[in-house]
């Protein structure tokens, strides 16, 4: 038997119509960046997150928090609402650096005149462009000699941190590891692109990995966290309270998609 393809009938009729409408999407206001806080917040909100459910459309607003300087951890934040039955599409409001941190974790930033933060406004199109005056040729310039390529960028050193960081401090290491060569305090919260090393007792919360790097690392000298993530999968300190690696020397990294705590010596 063979084939025959059959041509689409053209009446002239469109193939597809854009009706730019508002849609009402759930925000969630975010007044706190810390995820042990988050965490709490939405357990007590939603009870124990359920597994299956089917997850409604939400949109990450900064509003509150645009002005703080406060940093994100946009994969974590993505991951625990998911956990409770909420998917984000989008950020609005929020500062220059809290959108870059949102487009790096591949999520779209809404402004005020866009339809998935709310209010919609169509606009004209743009008046096509009068061509120039036609001018008579000109003798091509030279070709210049190529440049010379640049040297490859040498290793970037890391973030050093000489003083124990205190309680209500964020510290960000950009495109950096860093270095903490005293004690991270409870509520106190470092976070790195790279790899995070404390030479102390680690009480507060480390994030690594925060530019998508999995092979990022969190090392420490006694591990007692609030919270622990790289690139985005996270752990908090009432998970971890009970695990035989608890106040040791340990080691931190992503395998397969989990977070896997070692001791060494």
């Amino acid at each position: 038997m063979t084939a025959t393809t059959r041509k689409a009938d053209r009446t002239g009729s469109a193939a597809l119509d854009i009706d730019q409408r508002s849609l009402a999407l759930t925000h969630v206001h975010l007044y706190e960046t810390h995820l042990l806080k988050l965490t709490r917040s939405l357990s007590e909100r939603f009870g124990n997150p359920g597994v299956g459910d089917a997850r409604e459309p939400c949109v990450i607003d900064l509003a509150a928090i645009a002005d703080s300087g406060k940093w994100i951890d946009f994969p974590a934040l993505v991951s625990l609402l998911r956990n409770y039955r909420l998917e984000p599409v989008g950020v609005v409001h929020g500062n220059d650096q809290q959108k870059t941190q949102a487009r790096g974790a591949e999520l779209p930033v809404f402004d005020d005149q866009t339809g998935a933060a709310g209010e919609t406004s169509a606009t004209e199109p743009a008046p096509a462009a009068k061509a120039p005056p036609s001018r008579p040729e000109e003798p091509e310039p030279a070709p210049e000699p190529p440049a010379r390529p640049e040297p490859p960028p040498g290793p970037v050193a890391p973030m050093v941190l000489r003083h124990p960081v205190r309680s209500g401090t964020e510290l960000y290491a950009q495109g950096q590891d860093m270095v903490v060569m005293n004690t991270v305090g409870a509520g106190a919260r470092v976070v790195a692109d790279g790899s995070v090393y404390i030479h102390g007792a680690l009480k507060g919360t480390a994030a690594a990995g925060a530019g998508n790097q999995a092979q990022a690392r969190i090392f420490c000298e006694s591990f007692e966290p609030e919270i622990i993530a790289i690139c985005g999968t996270f752990l908090d300190g009432e998970q971890l309270a009970q695990h035989p690696a608890w106040g040791k020397r340990v080691v931190v990294e992503l395998r397969d998609g989990q977070l896997a705590v070692q001791a060494f010596d």
